[in-house]
């Protein structure tokens, strides 16, 4: 008589059994943050475009099995040259999010590359066609190019950059966006700056076209100037002038 309540015990015992085999995936993935295994959906956010959202698509599912790490995401999206930082999150049960921190670029690198603020080339097919100065130096000496770039900035900071660059035996030379090109050489590159500063200026109020003139600056106590100078008469005639016009 009590064969139908021990069936039902070892029924009822059975089923929770069965019933705890079923649940024991979605527990083990609500209490783990970073199971991917059942990704549906993937959200990238950052200030990135569609280009590079697309690229970090595929760089994303081309690890399949891989999902499961989201350490090892991070890793493959922070491997593009182009970006800076990654965050990302698993959010169950099957969403994937990725943060994108992308590079800043101050300025074109051999134009092969770009610079970053902190002096580190890196390449991006994103960032081409933006207006920013080219810098210019043997790969392994980014640092002292950078270091120039930023002296001749300070010295200057009224007038756009268009290049500098250093050669191999660290040889100076920039060009001004207005035009004007300076020569600044290997020694006292420091004092040859500040010396071209001062002649730029005296030319400016010359009313001299920068455009293709050349200062160089590669002397003891002087420098040679290679452009359209006015001759001495022109600028007499020049001033006479301004000072007829200011007669009443």
């Amino acid at each position: 008589m009590n064969c139908p309540r021990v069936l039902f015990g070892v029924f009822h015992h059975v089923l929770c059994a069965l019933l705890l085999l079923l649940m024991m995936p979605s527990v083990q993935a609500a209490n783990d943050p970073n199971r991917a295994s059942d990704l549906r959906y993937m959200m990238i956010l950052g200030d990135v475009g569609e280009g590079e959202r697309d690229q970090i698509r595929r760089v994303v599912l081309s690890m399949e099995d891989a999902l499961n790490d989201i350490d090892e995401v991070r890793a493959q999206v922070e491997g593009l040259s182009w970006v800076a930082a990654a965050e990302v999150q698993f959010n169950w049960p099957d969403e994937l999010t990725i943060r994108v921190h992308p590079e800043r670029a101050i300025a074109y690198w051999n134009e092969s590359a770009f610079i970053n603020k902190e002096g580190i080339a890196f390449q991006s097919r994103f960032h081409a066609g933006i207006d920013l100065p080219h810098l210019y130096g043997p790969e392994d000496q980014v640092d002292e190019v950078m270091r120039r770039y930023l002296e001749i900035r300070r010295a200057l900071p009224d007038f756009l950059i268009e290049m500098v660059e250093v050669r191999a035996r660290g040889a100076v030379a920039f060009e001004l966006r207005a035009g004007w090109q300076v020569l600044l050489g290997s020694n006292d590159v420091s004092e040859r700056l500040q010396r071209s500063v001062v002649v730029i200026s005296r030319l400016e109020r010359m009313g001299v076209d920068p455009t293709n003139t050349r200062i160089d600056a590669r002397y003891t106590d002087g420098v040679a100037i290679n452009g359209p100078i006015p001759t001495t008469e022109v600028l007499l005639t020049t001033h006479q002038n301004s000072i007829e016009g200011n007669k009443l």
